[in-house]
C-alpha cells in the first residue's frame, strides 16, 4: 500500500527530519509504502515572494544570501550551507520525499503531520488540510497549529478553510491541547492527543549499549549541549549562566546541529547522530519542540526555555510530568541539576502515550482499509 505524508519535509531542522523519518518507519510497519508529498509553500503572511525568494533558490535569491553572509559572518554561513547539504542527503538517502502533492498517483492513504503543519504563521497553504490532494482517504497524526491562535485564524479569514478541510478527514489527532481546542472550535470535532512521530518509533537502537560504548570512545570528554535555533540563546544572561555551570561542572559547550560561535564547538552531523550526542551529555539547553522531545527519548537530563513556543512546548513537558524542567530563563540551572529527573516514571509514561497513540494510528489506517472493501 501507498501513503502520502504533508508534513514540513525539507526545512533547515534535524527535529523536522526526525520526526518524517519516524513516521516513515512507523508506517512501513504498518504495510505501507510512504512519503513525503511535495508542494510549494506560500508565504503570503510574513512576506509574500521577498521571503519566498529565501526558501525557494534561484537567482533572485542571491541577494538574500549576500546579505546573510555579511551579517552573520563566514563560520556560520559556511556550517549552514553543510548543514543544508547534510540534510539533503539524509532525505535523499532514505528515500523520504516523493511526488508533487496534486501529481500523485495510486495514494492508499495521506497522513497529515506531524510538526506545526496545521499552522497558518506563513499563509494560506490548503493541502495542510487535505485539500487539493488526489486521495480521499486522509487522516492527521500529531498535526500542530504551532503559535497559531484562534484570532490569528479570524484576522485572515482562514476559519472556512481550516473548518472545511479537517471536517473532511477521516481521523483527527493532534499533539497538543491548543491544536485540540481550534480544532474543536472549528469542526465540533474531538481530536486525539498524540505524542510526536520521534516519541512514537523506537529509537532504542540508535543508543543501544553497542553504540554508546563506541561513541564514548570517540567523545570522551564530558559535555553539555546547546540545542536552540542559531538566533536565539545567544543573549550576555544565557551565555553566561550556561558557561558558569559547564565550568563549575568541568564540561564542554557543544552547540549540536545549530551554530552557536560562543560554544566550544558547533557539531556538524547526521540527524540520526543526534540521539547519541544526546544520551551522552551531562545536561540538555533547549528552547525547541524537538530538543525536549529528544531529550526524552534519550531519557536525557534537560533544562526548557519557554519562548513563543508555550502552546506546544508548556503542553509537552505537562504531559510526561517534567514540568518542573521548565525556566523562563537559565538562572537556574544549579538548583534543577540538583532534582534530576527520574526516568524510571518518565519512560512508563512515554511507554503508555506510545501505545495509545499507535494505537489510534493503526486504527485510523484500519478504517481506511476497511471503507476500500
Amino acid at each position: 500500500m501507498k501513503a502520502g505524508i504533508i508534513t514540513h519535509y525539507n526545512v533547515h531542522n534535524h527535529g523536522a527530519h526526525l520526526q518524517l523519518y519516524a513516521l516513515v518507519q512507523q508506517l512501513k510497519t504498518l504495510g505501507y509504502d510512504a512519503q513525503a508529498l511535495q508542494y510549494a509553500k506560500n508565504y503570503d503572511f510574513i512576506g509574500g515572494p521577498k521571503v519566498a525568494a529565501k526558501y525557494n533558490i534561484s537567482l533572485k535569491s542571491i541577494p538574500i544570501y549576500a546579505k546573510y553572509l555579511f551579517s552573520n559572518g563566514f563560520f556560520r554561513t559556511l556550517y549552514n550551507y553543510k548543514k543544508r547539504k547534510q540534510l539533503a542527503s539524509f532525505r535523499k538517502n532514505h528515500n523520504l520525499v516523493g511526488e508533487y502533492y496534486s501529481q500523485a498517483e495510486n495514494l492508499d492513504a495521506v497522513v497529515i503531520g506531524s510538526d506545526e503543519i496545521f499552522s497558518i504563521e506563513a499563509g494560506p497553504n490548503p493541502w495542510y488540510y487535505g485539500i487539493g490532494i488526489p486521495c480521499k482517504k486522509q487522516i492527521s497524526y500529531a498535526a500542530s497549529f504551532g503559535p497559531t491562535t484562534v484570532d490569528m485564524i479570524e484576522q485572515h479569514n482562514m476559519a472556512a478553510l481550516i473548518s472545511a478541510g479537517i471536517s473532511n478527514l477521516s481521523c483527527v489527532s493532534v499533539r497538543d491541547q491548543n491544536s485540540y481546542d481550534i480544532v474543536k472550535r472549528y469542526t465540533n470535532r474531538d481530536a486525539a492527543i498524540v505524542c510526536d512521530p520521534v516519541l512514537l518509533y523506537d529509537f532504542s537502537e540508535q543508543i543501544n549499549e553497542t553504540q554508546m560504548t563506541e561513541f564514548k570512545r570517540r567523545v570522551k570528554e564530558k559535555y553539555c549541549i546547546v540545542y536552540s535555533y542559531d538566533y536565539n540563546m545567544n543573549d550576555e544572561a544565557t551565555v553566561t549562566a550556561i558557561r558558569a555551570y559547564a565550568k563549575k561542572h568541568n564540561l564542554k559547550v557543544y552547540s549540536v546541529a545549530y551554530f552557536h560561535k560562543w560554544c566550544d564547538r558547533n557539531i556538524q552531523l547526521d540527524p540520526l547522530d543526534v540521539f547519541q550526542w544526546f544520551a551522552g551529555a551531562e545536561m540538555v539547553f533547549t528552547d525547541t519542540f524537538h530538543g525536549s522531545v529528544i531529550s526524552l527519548a534519550t531519557s536525557s537530563q534537560f533544562v526548557s526555555q519557554i519562548r513563543g513556543n508555550s502552546n506546544k512546548l508548556s503542553f509537552l513537558l505537562e504531559q510526561y510530568g517534567v514540568s518542573e524542567r521548565k525556566v523562563n530563563d537559565f538562572s537556574e540551572i544549579e538548583r534543577l541539576a540538583k532534582t534530576p529527573i527520574d526516568y524510571s516514571v518518565v519512560n512508563t509514561t512515554i511507554q503508555r502515550i506510545r501505545a495509545e497513540s499507535l494505537f489510534y494510528l493503526r486504527n485510523a489506517l484500519e478504517d481506511l482499509n476497511a471503507e476500500r472493501k
